[in-house]
C-alpha cells in the first residue's frame, strides 16, 4: 500500500499516520507535511526521490509530475494502463490525502496582500485531489480532516469499498468547486463592476432544515453564504424560527437598519405597519405602535440599537412573534424571557447589494433599493412649498414607502407612521386605507407619500378631505398637470422626488 500525503492543516494527522504507517502503508509527502511526519518518527519518503524532481518556483512546482499523477489516475483494472506504469516505473497510490491552502482566510484578512492572496491560490492541490477522486474506484482520498476518523475505523476493520470512496470523491468535488468559486469572486470583484453581470453564481450552505415553508405541505431550508444578517442571527429564547418568522424578521430588521438614531419596526406578512425614529428607543417604540397596534398583534418588532429596559417593558404588553435587535440589555432580556412564545433574536446588520426572485424557468436579479433619496434631487411643483424645518420629516415619510407593498401610501408625522395602505389594485384603494387608520391623528403637518405617481387627481381630493395639507411622490405621470392643478386648489404642499420606491 502506497499513500500521497500532502496537507495545509494538520489536524488529526498523528494518528492517521501511524494506523498507516502499522498497517506497513509506505507514505510519501512534501515540504512541511514531509517534517511534520518525520517529527512524529514515522517512516516517510519525499515525494523529490520518487519524482527525481527537486521542487522549484519557490514551492509552486512539487507534485505537477507524471510520476505523481501517473500513480494518482492509473487504473488497476485496465490492462493499458498497467503497461504503461510499467513502461515508466510507476507504483499506484492507493490513497491520497490532501487539503488546500487556506485561500479565504488569507483573503479576509485585512492585513493580507495582494501577493499573498495570489500565493495562496493553490494549484497542486486541487489537481492531485481531483485525480483521485476521478480515479475513486481505485483511490481513496481523504480532504477533510473530520473524515480521518471514520476512515481509520473503516481502515482497521478493512470495510472500505467503492462506496465509501466515491463518498470521499464527491466531497473532493464538492470542496474544489467551491474552493475555485472563492478565486473566481476574489477575480470578479477586482474586475469593473458590471451592473448586470453576464453570468451569477449562487453559492449558499444549509444552515438548517426548518419545519417547513409557507405552508405545512412545503418542505424549506435556511441558506447562508457568510456569517452574517439575520441568517445567521442568535436565538437567545424562545421556538425554532419558521419559514416566515425568517421573512417578517429579515422585513423589519431591515426596515429599522434603513433610518438614524432609535429606530423601531412593527412588520406584519412583511408589510411595515409601523415605524419610527426618535432620539429616544421607548418614544421610537411607542409611535410606532401607534401605527397599527391592531396589527402588530403577532408581528415583528425590529430595532436597529440595543433593546432597553423602559422598551422591553412596553413590547411585553404585546403579543409578538419575534423581536429582533443587535443585542438585549440583561434587565430588558430577563423580562421579554418571561415570555415564552416570543422568539428572541440578536443579529448584526448585513447590507445586501442584490436581490434575486425564482421564476419560472429562471430567476430575477436587480440592485437593492438602498440609496437615499436627495432633497436636491427634489421639485417642489406646487405654489405652496414645505418650510424647511419639515424637510427630514419628508424624507422620513417617503422612504417608508420601500418597506410598504405596493401600491403603498403612507401617512407620517413627525418621523412616525400614522398609516398604511398597502398591495392594492389601484392607488385610491390605498389612500383611502391609509387615510381610514391615520384619520384620528392626522394634522396640518401630517404627509402623505406615494411610492409612484398619482394616475389620476382623484387621490389629491381624497386627501384635501383629510386635511393633508403635504403630499410626496415622484412624479412621472402624464396627468402629473392635473395632479399639481388640484393640489393648488387645494393649497397642498406637493413635491416630486424624481424617483420612485416600487415594491411588489
Amino acid at each position: 500500500m502506497r499513500a500521497l500525503i500532502s496537507v495545509y492543516n494538520k489536524d488529526g494527522l498523528d494518528n492517521l499516520c501511524k494506523i498507516l504507517d502499522s498497517a506497513g502503508c509506505d507514505i510519501y509527502s512534501t515540504g512541511g507535511t514531509l517534517d511534520y511526519i518525520k517529527n512524529l518518527e514515522i517512516n516517510v519518503t519525499s515525494v523529490e526521490e520518487l519524482t527525481g524532481q527537486k521542487e522549484f518556483l519557490r514551492g509552486r512546482v512539487k507534485t505537477l509530475h507524471p510520476k505523481i499523477h501517473g500513480a494518482i489516475l492509473a487504473d488497476t483494472k485496465n490492462p493499458k494502463h498497467l503497461s504503461d506504469l510499467k513502461i515508466f516505473n510507476i507504483i499506484p497510490f492507493d490513497f491520497v490525502i490532501n487539503n488546500l491552502y487556506p485561500f479565504e482566510e488569507i483573503l479576509n484578512n485585512p492585513n493580507s496582500s495582494p501577493e499573498e492572496i495570489i500565493e495562496n491560490i493553490d494549484i497542486g492541490g486541487p489537481a492531485m485531489l481531483r485525480a483521485a477522486a476521478k480515479n475513486f474506484s481505485n483511490v481513496t482520498v481523504l480532504v477533510d480532516p473530520k473524515d480521518y476518523k471514520q476512515f481509520s475505523e473503516k481502515f482497521i476493520k478493512k470495510e472500505i469499498d467503492s462506496t465509501y470512496r466515491k463518498y470521499l470523491a464527491k466531497k473532493v468535488f464538492k470542496t474544489t468547486s467551491d474552493y475555485d468559486l472563492k478565486i473566481f469572486d476574489y477575480f470578479n470583484n477586482n474586475d469593473i463592476e458590471q451592473k448586470i453581470p453576464d453570468s451569477i453564481y449562487i453559492k449558499q450552505y444549509k444552515v438548517k432544515n426548518l419545519r417547513y415553508g409557507e405552508n405545512p405541505h412545503q418542505s424549506s431550508g435556511l441558506f447562508t453564504s457568510n456569517n452574517k444578517g439575520v441568517a445567521n442571527a442568535k436565538l437567545l429564547h424562545g421556538k425554532e424560527m419558521s419559514y416566515l418568522n425568517y421573512l417578517d424578521a429579515d422585513a423589519a430588521f431591515t426596515a429599522s437598519n434603513a433610518f438614524p438614531e432609535k429606530c423601531v419596526s412593527i412588520v406584519k406578512h412583511t408589510n411595515t405597519c409601523g415605524l419610527s425614529y426618535q432620539t429616544n428607543q421607548l418614544e421610537a417604540y411607542n409611535q410606532a405602535l401607534k401605527g397599527d397596534p391592531i396589527s402588530a398583534f403577532g408581528g415583528i418588532v425590529g430595532l436597529n440599537s440595543k433593546l432597553e429596559l423602559d422598551t422591553a417593558l412596553e413590547i411585553s404588553k404585546t403579543f409578538y412573534d419575534v423581536i429582533i435587535a443587535p443585542s438585549f440589555s440583561k434587565p430588558a432580556f430577563e423580562i421579554l424571557k418571561k415570555k415564552k412564545n416570543v422568539r428572541l433574536l440578536s443579529s448584526d446588520f448585513f447590507k445586501e447589494k442584490y436581490e434575486f426572485r425564482t421564476i419560472n424557468g429562471g430567476l430575477l436579479f436587480q440592485e437593492k433599493d438602498n440609496d437615499l433619496d436627495k432633497p436636491s434631487n427634489w421639485s417642489f411643483v406646487t405654489k405652496i412649498k414645505p418650510s424647511e424645518d419639515l424637510i427630514e420629516n419628508l424624507n422620513f415619510s417617503y422612504q417608508s414607502t420601500k418597506f410598504i407593498k405596493s401600491n403603498a401610501i403612507v401617512i407620517t408625522e413627525g418621523n412616525s407612521i400614522l398609516g398604511i395602505g398597502s398591495g392594492q389594485p389601484n392607488r385610491i384603494n390605498s389612500v383611502n386605507l391609509a387615510l381610514n387608520r391615520a384619520r384620528d391623528y392626522i394634522t396640518s403637518n401630517s404627509i402623505l407619500a406615494s411610492d409612484a405617481f398619482f394616475p389620476f387627481p382623484d387621490s389629491i381630493d381624497i386627501a384635501a378631505k383629510n386635511n393633508i395639507k403635504t403630499i410626496i411622490q415622484p412624479g412621472g405621470s402624464i396627468k402629473d398637470d392635473e395632479v399639481i392643478e388640484r393640489a393648488d386648489k387645494y393649497k397642498i404642499s406637493m413635491i416630486f422626488t424624481n424617483r420612485r420606491h416600487f415594491s411588489h
